[in-house]
């Protein structure tokens, strides 16, 4: 609810530029990261997927105005504002939050999830999946589900889609050793303890790289 309250005291201050991107992720070299970060395994929910969507959901609910809390009986409010036992929301109330909370997907399923949802999708330098095909053709199908499942909700809004690059010079030897050099093809890593498809293109001629970007 905190999170909630702040980021619609910025989105306000801001006059809704604010751009919210929420992931249940953790960084990539991250040894059991999702545990690091504060989703502690359970038996039934290993990775803390459960636990991320509860929480995000509850934070949504608290964007959209939701009651939150109980509003105390009215001898005891001081100043009196509401009746006593109704459903308070988290002050300030933003309005626009909403079109401006992004998730970050990381398979066609949590994009499709995002969809229902009713967010922007962050399409991620990497996607948890390695079936052989390369990184852009797997992001290019994330898109299309997202943008076939958001269609499929009935949202009255249009939705926003963004996807990034890691631009990483590699300028001297250790830069050598730390990131390699392949070929054009995705790489295929490992995070979460599964397998994944990084988004990997290496170039001699930046000066071109930069003029496709």
């Amino acid at each position: 609810m905190q999170l909630a309250e702040e980021a619609a005291q910025l989105d306000l201050l801001s006059d809704g530029r604010v751009a919210l991107g929420v992931s249940r992720g953790s960084p990539e070299p991250v040894d059991r990261g999702y545990e690091a970060f504060g989703y502690y395994p359970a038996a039934d929910d290993p990775k803390g997927a459960a636990m991320a969507r509860e929480k995000f959901l509850r934070f949504m609910a608290a964007v959209d105005g939701e009651g939150m809390a109980t509003s105390l009986p009215l001898d005891q409010q001081y100043p009196r504002m509401y009746h006593p036992d109704v459903p308070v929301p988290v002050m300030p109330h933003s309005m626009s939050l909403r079109k401006h909370v992004w998730w970050g997907a990381g398979s066609r399923d949590t994009a499709v999830r995002a969809a229902h949802d009713g967010v922007n999708l962050m399409s991620s330098t990497l996607l948890t999946e390695a079936n052989g095909d390369r990184f852009e053709d797997l992001q290019a199908d994330q898109i299309r589900a997202y943008r076939a499942a958001w269609k499929e909700a009935g949202h009255q809004w249009t939705p926003r889609v963004s996807v990034s690059r890691s631009i990483i010079p590699v300028t001297s030897e250790d830069d050598m050793r730390m990131f390699g050099i392949g070929g054009d093809e995705g790489g295929i890593g490992y995070i979460d303890d599964g397998q994944a498809t990084f988004g990997r293109t290496y170039t001699d001629e930046p000066d071109k790289l930069v003029e496709q970007l």
